[in-house]
């Protein structure tokens, strides 16, 4: 307590024994000032304790919210040995003297905390890779999912005839088979369905039947159709009510960028997008039923 403290004991004393001295050889105008001084000085040190008491709290309080975050993450017990072992690292890392190493090193964290801040989010992303479709068969395979919604922008005949597009699809229609319910739209440039054929080109036809066949609920849709709604334009999916998935290709159908992403706000964003787009879309079973009978 302070005021049981030597410091406030010996400075309350001193000054005892100033003002016994001053009341008895000073006049009254220099008691008058003294007193006045004294308790200036009071008010001050008293506003001064009052701004070390805020200063204080504030530290105990930023103090008790980082605890916060261990504490927090106590109970996850895998994410809490990442957090020990990122605060370890960085521990180590603020020893090395280097400052080129250290500014390397601050960018490199930037990099990694704004990917930590996505997943905080529920947003994963990947760039440049394949690797996604991991991530993406996963979800397809996971317990309680009963509907997979996919957009397909196909823009050339290459569109996922590649290895992993050929395995994907082929996973596509065992998890039909295991009764997952699969609607596909397929958004066809130009080439792919010229304006007045009843068909899409036998360039991309023969991938679309073999959906259609196995299972799949397949539609299409030329991208000239949908020209004047621009953000239905886009590769997208739906996986039941857990998460969406855009990916994003360039002009020769290669992956560039693929975005998961748990937010429910983005699942309801996709569910409206799909809705306006299936007012576009022609089933393919209803094309078939077009065609003349063969004579």
């Amino acid at each position: 307590m302070v005021l049981l403290s030597f410091k406030f004991l010996g400075i309350a004393l001193l000054g005892s024994l100033i003002m016994a001295l001053v009341s008895i050889f000073a006049t009254v105008p220099a008691q008058l000032a003294v007193l006045g001084a004294s308790i200036s000085i009071l008010i001050g040190l008293f506003v001064a304790y009052l701004d070390q008491d805020d200063a204080r709290e504030r530290r105990r309080a930023d103090l008790l919210e980082k605890l916060q975050i261990p504490m927090a993450l106590a109970p996850e017990h895998e994410l809490f040995d990442h957090y020990s072992v990122f605060a370890s690292a960085l521990a180590e890392l603020a020893k090395q003297p280097d400052p080129v190493l250290r500014d390397f090193a601050l960018i490199k964290l930037a990099s990694i905390a704004e990917q930590v801040k996505s997943l905080a989010k529920g947003q994963v992303v990947f760039s440049g890779t394949e690797t996604w479709r991991t991530v993406y068969e996963q979800i397809l395979q996971s317990p309680g999912l009963k509907e997979y919604l996919s957009v397909a922008w196909v823009k050339t005949k290459d569109y996922w005839q590649d290895p992993p597009g050929k395995q994907s699809i082929r996973l596509n229609c065992e998890l039909v088979q295991s009764g997952l319910l699969i609607y596909r739209i397929v958004i066809l440039r130009g080439d792919l369905w010229p304006k007045g054929e009843l068909f899409p080109s036998p360039e991309i036809l023969p991938w679309i039947e073999n959906q259609y066949n196995r299972g799949i609920n397949l539609s299409v849709v030329r991208e000239s159709d949908i020209a004047t709604e621009s953000d239905l334009v886009s590769d997208f999916a739906i996986y039941g009510d857990r998460a969406t998935g855009t990916q994003e290709l360039d002009e020769e159908s290669r992956t560039t960028r693929f975005t998961l992403s748990f937010d429910p706000q983005s699942i309801r964003l996709a569910r409206n997008r799909w809705e306006r787009l299936s007012l576009y879309a022609v089933r393919y079973g209803d094309l078939l039923d077009e065609t003349p009978p063969a004579l």
